[in-house]
């Protein structure tokens, strides 16, 4: 019977196209937009875990508490022995880096060396001189650079280009940074700028430099000494399994603060974050979460509607022939489980051309992108200028699966109409064809 059943859907174009061509678009629009919305979270935890939270962080508790003041005094010392730790007690696909972060004043001399100008910024310090690093690659450095170099010697430095433009600063520029200590007094270093960074996020264009973790640590009187430890896991990680490894870790560092290193302050206690528990990106990634699986079930209801609506028309047009299968002896339970076989197979095909469809647009927005400009300065989150969708094996399956139970449940409901009708007024429909 599944035989000629979907010999019929083949036959009739009228019984298939429609439905066919509804599951398709259907399909077709919710991968792009599952799509579209895992590319836009997806890419904002990515550029904030590698510009400024890690995918993991292991931070001195005093300093956390009080980093919006970049309280360099609250850094958390003994970096090699804290680095050796790391490494043991974490999973091997966790990869950490340690880095400084810092505010400074910038200010620009002219060639009396008087103030030129000055601005507040702030700065990242990072391994950039280590061959290899990943830290550039991790940053993008190399594709990132609008004008100059990256650093090759020490007490270069590299500035955000609207920072370059704001202060009209020039290759080979000495600039003088202004800060604070370890120990509480004032830092005050020479640095050569030879790089303009376009780093994709207007706040940290306009804001950001970096420099060295070893000329910051001789900068700031910080031997031996980093604000953070960051930790990156492989692309494609579970980033909800990040809070399992954040237990593992804080569990295990209860033992390790009962005989901490011996460069450690007597109130240092380090603590571990996920990228989700900064930034506030935890509540975004919930709410991303829900409007998705809101968009989701919306066109699943507008599919099944649709559906539903063409599964009654069909079943009017074929009263007749449901009637002569009636009276040949078919139960109503055997029709309405045909038509919801014609529906499934119909869905099939509809879901398998909507994936495809689907994720070849998807794909283009992946590669090419979506500028969209200064649209999303002021939205205070690290969303690139270029917002790109993210295919993934999930959200072509999350745009499948509803479009076939959609269309199952659609012709299941319209099946139901012929309950409500006897056998003699169905042959009856065959009669007056």
């Amino acid at each position: 019977m599944f035989k000629w059943n979907i010999l019929g859907v083949l036959r009739d174009r009228t019984r298939s196209v429609f439905p066919l061509t509804v599951v398709a678009v259907g399909v077709a629009l919710t991968v792009v937009l599952i799509g579209f919305m895992d590319g836009i979270i997806g890419g904002m935890i990515q550029s904030t875990a590698n510009l400024d939270t890690g995918s993991l962080r292991m931070v001195n508790k005093a300093y956390y508490e009080e980093e919006h003041l970049f309280p360099m005094d609250r850094a958390l010392a003994g970096q090699t022995e804290s680095g050796k730790w790391l490494k043991s007690h974490s999973p091997e696909e966790v990869t950490w880096s340690a880095r400084i972060r810092w505010g400074a004043l910038l200010d620009i001399p002219d060639k009396e060396g008087m103030t030129l100008s000055q601005t507040p910024i702030i700065g990242t310090a990072l391994d950039l001189l280590s061959s290899g690093s990943e830290e550039i690659h991790r940053l993008q450095l190399t594709e990132s650079l609008v004008q100059g170099r990256l650093p090759v010697s020490p007490k270069e430095m590299l500035v955000g280009y609207q920072l370059a433009e704001t202060l009209n600063l020039k290759l080979g520029q000495r600039a003088t940074l202004l800060g604070q200590t370890f120990d509480g007094a004032l830092a005050a270093d020479n640095y050569i700028i030879v790089g303009f960074v376009k780093f994709g996020l207007t706040a940290l264009d306009k804001k950001m430099a970096l420099i060295d973790l070893k000329d910051a640590q001789d900068s700031f009187y910080m031997e031996d000494i980093v604000t953070d430890w960051l930790g990156w896991v492989p692309p494609g990680f579970d980033i909800e399994k990040l809070e399992l490894i954040k237990n593992e870790l804080t569990d295990s560092a209860s033992d390790w603060i009962k005989t901490p290193p011996a460069s450690w302050s007597p109130d240092d206690r380090p603590i571990f974050l996920t990228v989700l528990d900064q930034r506030g990106l935890g509540a975004i990634y919930k709410k991303f979460k829900a409007v998705r699986a809101v968009i989701i079930g919306v066109f699943i209801f507008l599919m099944i509607l649709v559906l539903w609506n063409a599964g009654i028309l069909n079943g009017i047009h074929r009263y007749g022939e449901l009637g002569l299968r009636l009276a040949m002896g078919e139960s109503h339970a055997q029709i309405s489980f045909s038509l919801v076989t014609e529906a499934f197979a119909i869905g099939i095909i509809g879901a398998v051309i909507g994936a495809i469809v689907g994720a070849g647009c998807t794909l283009y927005l992946q590669v090419k992108g979506l500028d969209m400009g200064n649209n999303l300065a002021q939205t205070g989150l690290m969303l690139n200028d270029v917002v790109r969708a993210r295919l993934s094996w999930r959200g072509v399956w999350g745009g499948m699966i509803p479009g076939i139970l959609s269309g199952v449940l659609g012709s299941w409901v319209a099946s139901l109409a012929i309950y409500k009708r006897s056998t003699s007024n169905l042959f009856r429909e065959l009669e007056n064809e």
